[in-house]
């Protein structure tokens, strides 16, 4: 301990013996030389610190920066897998619609700052046995703090279906992005149901309450349940365009009877939402 102790002041020691013993111009001249060494070290280091540094990005492998995983959180578009949650299914059934079915799937996404762009998923159908009675496959964007409703019609199936499952691709979701769901200036009013023990039709109005701007290429998901909110219908319908300020009208038809609902039915419309994903 002592000897690293007095290290330095050896090594000061030895090089005082070594200079100071020479005249003012043989030090002044190693003064020199070491100055333009320090000099070139520093000009040389510089060009080689740019070549291998590289600034932090979200694309290294690394976990540098702000970020909270490896090119994940902080900064980064991409969330890591610990900040978020995976899409929640509420229920999935089949309606049957006189020789064929129809298939609802109500999905909501409880993340309030990430979505996934293009998020592939699968639906089963099973039988009581478990087999496999059918496959269908899409894609569907999920906004932040959302509901959607996935739907399929005039499906048939070779057995009885006893339930539904659906799954959605696990690259799909470890690709949640940052992002807000864009406001939708749509509301709907005059929702009615009617005719619901012959062929029932779902009534309503969309409101465009922007003043400046049109709203197109809606995508709406309409919803009947019964008193203890049990699904018992589901429909799908798209819209164009709503101009500014304007209203347009929309229905849903079935072509049975919706079952028993002595208290009566809820209706629900989802306007599919939009989302807005950081960069």
């Amino acid at each position: 301990a002592n000897c690293k102790q007095f290290a330095p002041f050896s090594l000061f020691m030895l090089l005082h013996g070594m200079i100071f013993p020479m005249d003012w111009s043989q030090r002044r001249k190693i003064l020199y030389a070491v100055g333009f060494a320090v000099i070139v070290v520093l000009l040389a280091s510089y060009p080689a610190y740019l070549l291998f540094y590289k600034d932090p990005t979200c694309f290294d492998v690394k976990q540098n920066g702000s970020e909270t995983g490896v090119d994940c959180g902080g900064g980064c578009a991409l969330m890591c897998a610990v900040d978020v949650k995976a899409p929640r299914i509420v229920w999935a059934k089949v309606f049957p619609i006189n020789s064929s079915y129809d298939i609802g799937v109500y999905v909501e996404n409880v993340n309030v700052n990430a979505g996934i762009r293009s998020a592939h998923y699968t639906i089963r159908v099973f039988d009581d046995t478990g087999k496999v009675l059918l496959e269908k496959k899409g894609m569907t964007e999920l906004a932040p703090a959302s509901t959607l409703l996935l739907f399929e019609t005039g499906v048939t199936f070779s057995g009885t279906p006893a339930r539904v499952e659906i799954s959605f691709d696990s690259e799909d979701l470890a690709n949640w992005k940052k992002a807000t769901t864009a406001p939708s200036p749509v509301v709907t009013k005059n929702q009615s149901l009617k005719n619901v023990d012959t062929k029932p039709r779902f009534d309503a109005v969309l409101v465009n309450t922007d003043p400046v701007n049109d709203v197109e290429k809606l995508s709406l998901g309409a919803i009947v349940y019964d008193s203890f909110r049990h699904p018992v219908a589901v429909s799908k319908t798209y819209v164009d365009r709503i101009s500014k300020g304007g209203e347009h009208n929309i229905f849903f038809t079935w072509p049975s009877a919706l079952g028993s609902s002595p208290d009566g039915y809820i209706t629900e419309i989802i306007v599919t939402p939009r989302a807005i994903f950081a960069e």
